[in-house]
């Protein structure tokens, strides 16, 4: 065997030997390295903890990027590797001093919308309603959706003769499928796009607002 073929073997025998396998730390494995790292001062980095399969959490810039993209305590634990909220969200509390972010009530989504509609910037959405870009682009994305969706809407309506019933919006934009008139009928109507005449009948409707909570469903 030529010394080229024995290193060669050599290599190719000593690779098969290695474990690929990322290590997988238990609980208090976890707990003693981040307590032994924390009473000398060590500052994790991402670099560092993606090469020894830790905790992502563990640093705090990644932690605050992954914060100015909007994502919550549960999305966070979720690419941190899959840990529990509940830890994930204490230790970027107390370690690192941040809070994750608060769900928005429904009143602030109208709002944002609102304002995304009057023609805001993602800037002007986040000076305002100290939201990060993540959730500003988000919303300016929906609002442009609904744009698109309304225009579709006075496309397809202006092949309709109103007043109509679903049966006639069905013809008119379907086929002649039922269902699928029940569903352009259902989430127009809930926009404020169509109103009820009658039982059954509608018509266009694009100067007021949408039906309340308490108001007949379509």
């Amino acid at each position: 065997m030529t010394p080229e073929v024995f290193a060669r073997n050599a290599i190719l025998n000593a690779i098969h030997h290695v474990s690929v396998t990322p290590k997988r730390y238990a609980p208090h494995e976890l707990t003693q390295i981040y307590r032994r790292a924390e009473a000398r001062g060590h500052i994790w980095t991402e670099a560092e903890l993606m090469e020894r399969n830790l905790p992502l959490y563990w640093c705090k810039n990644w932690v605050q990027a992954q914060l100015s993209q909007g994502y919550s305590a549960t999305q966070i634990a979720l690419n941190a590797g899959g840990y529990q909220k509940m830890a994930v969200s204490r230790h970027i509390r107390l370690k690192h001093g941040l809070g994750t972010r608060a769900m928005l009530t429904p009143d602030q989504q109208d709002q944002i919308r609102a304002r995304a509609a009057e023609g805001a910037t993602r800037l002007q959405l986040m000076q305002e309603f100290s939201i990060s870009e993540f959730t500003a682009s988000k919303y300016a994305q929906m609002v442009q959706a609904d744009e698109e969706l309304l225009l579709r809407f006075r496309q397809e309506s202006a092949r309709v003769s109103w007043p109509a019933t679903r049966p006639q919006i069905a013809e008119s934009l379907f086929e002649g499928s039922k269902v699928r008139a029940d569903n352009w009928v259902a989430e127009r109507y809930r926009r404020g796009w169509l109103r009820r005449v009658k039982t059954g009948v509608y018509e266009v409707n694009l100067h007021s607002d949408p039906p309340g909570p308490d108001g007949e469903g379509a």
